[in-house]
C-alpha cells in the first residue's frame, strides 16, 4: 500500500511538472519606433497570443533619433529585445557587431523570391539577406496643381532644367525681396531631406555615390558635382532660400518639392480641400530616371533565447498571405496604418486603391527607377558629413566642387575604419 502512495505521489509530481512545463510564458520583447507604433499594431499581437497561448510580447517603442544606441547599449547589456524593427543604414552596424541573427534560410529565400528587388537590396550585407524588408520609402516630386497652372504650367516639369524655369515663374517675393511663395523648397536640417534628393539627382546624372566594393566614396566625379551645382542654382537665383521648408508645403505658399511617400497622411490631414491640388510626378532628370529608395526590415538578435520563437512570429505577420484578402498582416499594417508602400509583391498588387490613388501611385510606379541607399559601415555619420558639405555649398560658403571634395575626404576617413 505504501508503494502505491509513493507511485501515485511521484505521478502526481511528474503531472505537475508536464503541466507547468506546457505553459511556460514566453515573452517576446519587440523594439520599434515611436512613428511605427500606430493604431492597430497591438491588435495583431492580440491575435498572435490567442492562436499561442504559450506566448506574451512586451512592446518597447523608441524614438528615431535613440534608436540605434539603445539597440547597441541593450545588446551589450544583455538586456535586449528578441525582435527589431530597423533602418537598413543601420544595418552593416549591427552586422558588424554581431547583434543581428541571421535568418532562417526559408526566410531568405522567401525575401529573395517575393518581394521587390531593390527592397531585397536593401536588406542585403555582404551578399546576404539579414531580416525582412517591411516599409519601403523613395521620392517623387510633389507639387501644387493651382501654384502651377495660376503661372502658365498645366504638367509638371519633366527634366531639372524645366524645373527651374517653372520655379522661376511660380517664385513670388514682398517688397522688400523676401520670398512669400516658393517655386521649390529644401528641408535643411534633416540629413535625409537633404542627402536622399540630392543622390536622386546625381544618380539621374550618372553619378556613384561609392565605388565598387563600397570602400571609396565618389561622389565629387563631375556627374555629382554637375547635380550639386544644379542644386545651387536655385540658391544663387533666388528661387528658394535656407528659410524654406517642405513642412510648409500645406499653407499653398510652395510649389514644388522632393518627398517621400510617407506624408500623404500629413497633407490630407492639414490641407483640407485644398489636397485637391496635390500632384506627384517622377523627379525632373538630367540624364536618366532615378530616385533614392530606403528600406526597413524586421530582425531578431543573435542573443535571443527566443530565436525560434521570434522568427515564427515574423513569419506569420510578414509572410503568411490572408486567403480572403491575399495580403499578409505587414502589408495591411503598412498600406491602411502607416500610410507607407510595403515591399512584399503581392500587398502591393492587393492593395490597388489605396497605393493607386492620388499622391502614392507615381511612387510605385517609380519603383522601376529606384535605387537602394547604399549599407555602408557608420552610414548615419556619413550621412551627416554629406549633408553638411551639400549645406555649405547652398550658402554659398564653398563651391560644389569644394564642397564635394571635402565631404569625399572626410568620407573616405570614416570608410577606412572599417
Amino acid at each position: 500500500m505504501k508503494k502505491v502512495s509513493i507511485l501515485v505521489l511521484v505521478l502526481g509530481m511528474l503531472l505537475i511538472v508536464f503541466s507547468c512545463s506546457a505553459f511556460t510564458q514566453v515573452v517576446l520583447r519587440i523594439a520599434i519606433h515611436t512613428d511605427f507604433n500606430r493604431e492597430g499594431f497591438d491588435e495583431y499581437l492580440e491575435e498572435y497570443t490567442k492562436l499561442h497561448p504559450d506566448i506574451e510580447f512586451e512592446k518597447i517603442a523608441v524614438p528615431f533619433e535613440d534608436y540605434l544606441t539603445k539597440v547597441s547599449i541593450s545588446h551589450i547589456s544583455g538586456d535586449s529585445p528578441d525582435i527589431y524593427h530597423v533602418y537598413s543604414l543601420w544595418g552593416v552596424d549591427l552586422v558588424k557587431s554581431n547583434i543581428l541573427d541571421l535568418p532562417p534560410q526559408d526566410i531568405r529565400n522567401d525575401v529573395y523570391e517575393n518581394y521587390e528587388r531593390v527592397a531585397v537590396d536593401g536588406v542585403t550585407i555582404n551578399n546576404e539577406i539579414w531580416g525582412i524588408p517591411t516599409e519601403i520609402d523613395n521620392y517623387c516630386l510633389v507639387y501644387n496643381k493651382k501654384i502651377l497652372a495660376d503661372s502658365g504650367f498645366l504638367e509638371p516639369p519633366k527634366t531639372w532644367d524645366e524645373l527651374i524655369n517653372v520655379a522661376k515663374k511660380c517664385t513670388k517675393y514682398d517688397k522688400a525681396g523676401n520670398i512669400i511663395q516658393y517655386g521649390f523648397v529644401f528641408l535643411a536640417g534633416w540629413e535625409s531631406a537633404v542627402v536622399h534628393p540630392y543622390l536622386s539627382l546625381a544618380y539621374s546624372n550618372g553619378a556613384r555615390f561609392l565605388n565598387e566594393d563600397k570602400t571609396k566614396c565618389i561622389i565629387n566625379s563631375p556627374e555629382g558635382i554637375e547635380a550639386l551645382e544644379a542644386e545651387v542654382k536655385l540658391f544663387k537665383e533666388r528661387i528658394t532660400d535656407i528659410s524654406g521648408s517642405v513642412w510648409d508645403f500645406p499653407n499653398g505658399n510652395i510649389a514644388m518639392m522632393i518627398m517621400a511617400p510617407w506624408d500623404e497622411g500629413n497633407l490630407k490631414g492639414t490641407m483640407g480641400d485644398d489636397y485637391q491640388y496635390v500632384g506627384v510626378a517622377p523627379i525632373p532628370v538630367m540624364k536618366k530616371p532615378a530616385t533614392l529608395l530606403y528600406t526597413w526590415f524586421a530582425c531578431v538578435d543573435s542573443k535571443s533565447k527566443h530565436k525560434k520563437e521570434a522568427w515564427d512570429f515574423l513569419r506569420w505577420l510578414t509572410g503568411q498571405i490572408q486567403p480572403d484578402k491575399r495580403t499578409t498582416r505587414m502589408g495591411d499594417y503598412l498600406v491602411e496604418k502607416i500610410g507607407a508602400i510595403p515591399s512584399r509583391k503581392i500587398d502591393i498588387d492587393n492593395h490597388y486603391d489605396e497605393l493607386f490613388d492620388q499622391y502614392t501611385k507615381t511612387f510605385v510606379q517609380e519603383l522601376k527607377n529606384s535605387i537602394a541607399e547604399d549599407n555602408i559601415y557608420q552610414g548615419a555619420e556619413i550621412k551627416i558629413t554629406l549633408m553638411n558639405e551639400i549645406t555649405n555649398a547652398w550658402l554659398g560658403e564653398k563651391t560644389s566642387k569644394q564642397a564635394l571634395d571635402d565631404a569625399v575626404k572626410a568620407i573616405n576617413a570614416i570608410l577606412s575604419k572599417d
